[in-house]
């Protein structure tokens, strides 16, 4: 910015602020520094409310018999210093010579004074320019004797007011008093005054006062003398009347953030209060030339957590048009880009207002939301990880680290198994946790009471999309599912040599322990031959299995009939009972044996029939036996 200063010019400057969608964040810092022993304490406060009270006790040690405060406000702040207090330990409030704007407060606090720290009023003030011709007014006195006086400053067309001079002289032994807003006393002197052919003792205090409107109180004769100041704003130059006949002072009011150079100008103390404390003045000059230049202040923006924010679904945009994304930090310029606005997922959700930027580097915290601020737990309250989706603005939204949102309500959907699952409308706010209706790690038991013999058993458990395919070598087994969903249903398949044995559902519940048991169809095999002997090469076969010989035997499920084969016979037996018993016409090993032993029996009665009865025959009594043992 280049400014030739030959002519004066007013500018007043009306900006239109847009309307938000949720909310707004005011940015009023104001920067504290302290001087104590050589050292340099400084901190930069937000102001919340219109009271601030900053303790510098802590400062007071047994080397010091004085420290330095200093606060300042931005001079394009909206915000001003009304008045300044010490308090002291038992709660009382004294006022001590400052320099004072509404900008900027220096103070030298005496230690030897039980004074506990600084009591800051914070109201409404405008905004200074950051260059201005200040121009004083004619002097005006006032004369009081008695009670009290009510004096308005005049006002000059195409000039600001910025501040009077008030020298109040009290006539010994008369007594005065200003009132304190927006007013601080510079000091007091005690000293002889000529007043007309007398010369008198008279306490004289000198004030300094940003109010348009005095109230002087006094009992005695008391003079007030005001001298006001007013200003203009530089701006191109136009064809302008300077109304008074005083020199004009260039004001350099300036912040961290401008920096001046100047040439064929003057450095000059017209005894003025600073209005920051960088305020420089000089003397005006047609050829005086002032540059300035601005450099870019930095903004870290910081969440809930008060970690720094990166958002890549954020946008910021400024006064000047330019868009840029959040990512830790941002450069702005400070004169002319002090309204931001936070663009999220395409809608402008959040406006920040720079009210007041005391430094080059400031942090904002702003109400936004990362994933990683939020926690997810499933049904018995562990911790889960999954992904999730919001709908924002009629659009899936996919929420991660690096995407942030606005505390509200939203539709939420957790990816869960490869699906999107829909939790509903939720509240989402810092530090939220919701509740996903499955469990990350569920348990599940499958028990075989009873063997099944003379297979290769196998256990395929389906749940989604996802198959578990298991030997089955014991009576149990354990199976970990993870992420079930309650109310789900899993799928379980007993396999026998490749043949379906039982299949079975099992619902998921709110706990994370199944349990289910195998209840494949058994059948008790019993084969056996003409004479009721049990034939072991005989075959079972039933769907795809074969079982030799009597026995306990899991069969295929829903299965009816089945076929027992015996050398070249072929018999259809029904199997949906529990018991198969086949007589097969046949004589086994074991019962051509019996059928021999039998015949043989037979044969033998046959002869000892034959001889008794040729004995018979013969002999002459029938009472005369012979036992063959």
């Amino acid at each position: 910015m280049r400014i030739r200063l030959p002519w004066i010019m007013a500018i007043a400057v009306f900006i239109a602020l847009s309307t938000l969608t949720y909310a707004q964040v005011s940015i009023n810092y104001i920067n504290i520094s302290i001087y104590s022993n050589n050292t340099s304490y400084t901190q930069t406060m937000n102001i919340t409310g219109n009271h601030l009270l900053i303790p510098t006790y802590q400062y007071c040690s047994s080397q010091e018999n004085y420290i330095l405060f200093n606060a300042y406000l931005d001079p394009l702040s909206n915000l001003g210093i009304v008045s300044v207090s010490l308090v002291l330990y038992n709660g009382s409030y004294i006022s001590a010579p400052i320099n004072y704007s509404p900008k900027y407060v220096s103070a030298v606090i005496n230690c030897s004074i039980p004074i506990y720290g600084v009591y800051l009023n914070i109201g409404s003030y405008p905004p200074y320019p950051l260059e201005a011709l200040v121009l004083p007014g004619s002097n005006t006195t006032y004369t009081l004797t008695q009670g009290s006086i009510n004096i308005s400053i005049p006002s000059i067309p195409g000039l600001n007011y910025l501040f009077s001079i008030v020298r109040v002289i009290s006539i010994s032994p008369a007594t005065a008093s200003v009132s304190n807003y927006l007013t601080a006393p510079i000091n007091t002197e005690y000293s002889n005054v000529n007043i007309g052919s007398l010369s008198t003792y008279a306490e004289i205090t000198t004030y300094i006062t940003y109010s348009n409107n005095i109230s002087v109180s006094a009992d005695g004769t008391t003079y007030v003398i005001v001298t006001p100041y007013y200003y203009a704003q530089i701006n191109n130059p136009q064809g302008f009347i300077i109304p008074t006949s005083e020199q004009p002072i260039i004001m350099l009011t300036g912040a961290p953030w401008i920096k001046y150079s100047v040439s064929n100008c003057t450095l000059i103390n017209p005894n003025i209060p600073r209005i920051t404390p960088w305020t420089n003045y000089l003397s005006y000059s047609p050829s005086c030339t002032v540059n300035m230049s601005v450099e870019p202040i930095t903004i870290n923006f910081i969440g809930g957590t008060l970690q720094k924010l990166t958002c890549n679904n954020v946008f910021i945009t400024t006064q000047s048009g330019e868009i840029m994304g959040l990512s830790n930090s941002i450069t702005v310029n400070p004169v002319s880009d002090r309204e931001l606005y936070l663009v999220i997922n395409g809608m402008r959700t959040i406006g920040i207002f720079l009210n007041s930027i005391p430094t080059t580097t400031i942090t904002i915290p702003v109400p936004l939301i990362s994933r990683t601020s939020i926690s997810i737990m499933d049904e018995l309250g562990n911790p889960i990880n999954t992904v999730l989706y919001l709908n924002a603005n009629g659009t899936l939204l996919l929420f991660t680290n690096d995407t942030c949102i606005y505390p509200g309500n939203y539709d939420i959907y957790a990816l869960i198994n490869d699906k999107l699952m829909n939790l509903g409308t939720q509240y989402i706010a810092q530090g939220s946790s919701l509740t996903v209706p499955v469990l990350s790690n569920y348990v599940l038991n499958v028990i075989l009471p009873q063997q099944c013999p003379n297979l290769s058993l196998q256990l395929i458990v389906k749940y989604g999309d996802r198959n578990y395919v298991l030997p089955l070598t014991n009576n149990s087994i354990l199976l970990n599912i993870s992420n079930a969903l309650i109310g789900d249903y899993i799928q379980v398949y007993l396999l026998g040599n490749g043949s379906l044995l039982y299949q079975s559902l099992l619902k998921v519940n709110n706990n994370s322990y199944g349990s289910i048991e195998l209840e494949p169809h058994i059948i008790n095999f019993v084969p056996v031959d003409l004479l009721n002997n049990e034939l072991p090469t005989a075959i079972l076969n039933v769907g795809d299995l074969y079982y030799e010989g009597p026995g306990r035997y899991c069969i295929p499920i829903n299965s009816t009939v089945g076929l027992v084969i015996y050398g070249n016979d072929i018999y259809v037996v029904n199997v949906t009972g529990n018991r198969v018993y086949v007589r097969i016409w046949t004589l086994g090993a074991l019962g051509i044996k019996s059928l021999l032993i039998i015949l043989g029996l037979l044969t033998l009665l046959l002869i000892i029939m034959a001889i008794l009865k040729g004995l018979s025959d013969n002999g002459d009594s029938g009472n005369d036996y012979y036992i063959i043992k």
